[in-house]
């Protein structure tokens, strides 16, 4: 929609690798700023702002997370085509956190009087922002040397990407995965946080019923994604020891008539 009816496919190998390494560069690259951006709108609120964030810093912040989820999207449908086994589930999120982005830079950040209680959603939300950060970056940092190690073991193909929760060993899925689980509750509390502010009259601008129905499908499809991922990981696992077991089972045999 976006480029057009253009060919987006390369043809040449060492272009589509290169598409990928620059995916996994810019992924890197946005962790920082995904976490830099809300922690200092949250440290400024407290230092400089006296407890009321401005709207524009804000919205400038929103303008920021539109072109971030816009590009990824735009980058992910491309290595797709060009043979990336990335799930449609992730590019839908990146769709719907495209909206989101798109409608709460329309919503008016409510300031002075009583700014706390207005503005408690969206503190709310800059830190959730700040444990996505983080989670971003150890699932860049971690996943990626699998992922390495899994091509070379021939688990994996050359164009294949870090996303998701999908690609670390048991110790780190131990490490991330209460992670993600917890962001995922977290990102669902806000949704449900946002409709009842809404349907309280609290806040009754239509943008916070839109911002609120979004979080909770993107939670809550994240949630079944990150689920579906472990079990299919279990299977998998489960396999390679029955299938180990057969082998050890055929070889007592040749053992005992040696």
């Amino acid at each position: 929609m976006f480029l057009g009816p253009i060919n987006v496919r390369a043809t040449r190998k060492d272009v589509q690798l290169k598409v990928k390494e620059e995916y996994n560069s810019y992924r890197d690259r946005t962790a920082f700023l995904f976490l830099l951006f809300p922690s200092t709108l949250l440290l400024l609120r407290s230092w400089v702002w006296n407890g009321c964030l401005p709207a524009l810093p804000v919205q400038l912040y929103q303008a920021w997370l539109l072109f971030l989820y816009t590009s990824l999207a735009l980058r992910e449908n491309i290595l797709r085509v060009n043979g990336s086994d990335i799930r449609s589930w992730w590019i839908c999120h990146h769709y719907c956190a495209m909206v989101m982005a798109l409608v709460s830079l329309t919503w008016e950040i409510k300031g002075q009087p009583d700014c706390s209680h207005m503005q408690s959603a969206v503190q709310l939300f800059l830190l959730w922002a700040v444990m996505q950060g983080v989670a971003m970056l150890l699932q860049n940092r971690y996943q990626r040397q699998r992922l390495y190690t899994r091509i070379a073991l021939g688990k994996a193909k050359r164009m294949d990407v870090v996303w998701g929760e999908t690609a670390g060993v048991e110790g780190q899925l131990l490490l991330l995965c209460p992670i993600l689980f917890v962001l995922q509750g977290f990102e669902a509390y806000i949704g449900l946080l946002l409709l009842k502010t809404a349907l309280v009259g609290v806040v009754s601008e239509w943008q916070v019923v839109v911002c609120g129905i979004l979080l909770v499908v993107m939670a809550v499809g994240n949630f079944a994604n990150t689920v579906q991922t472990l079990m299919s990981k279990s299977r998998i696992k489960a396999k390679m020891r029955k299938t180990k077991s057969k082998q050890e089972l055929n070889q007592e045999p040749l053992a005992k008539s040696l």
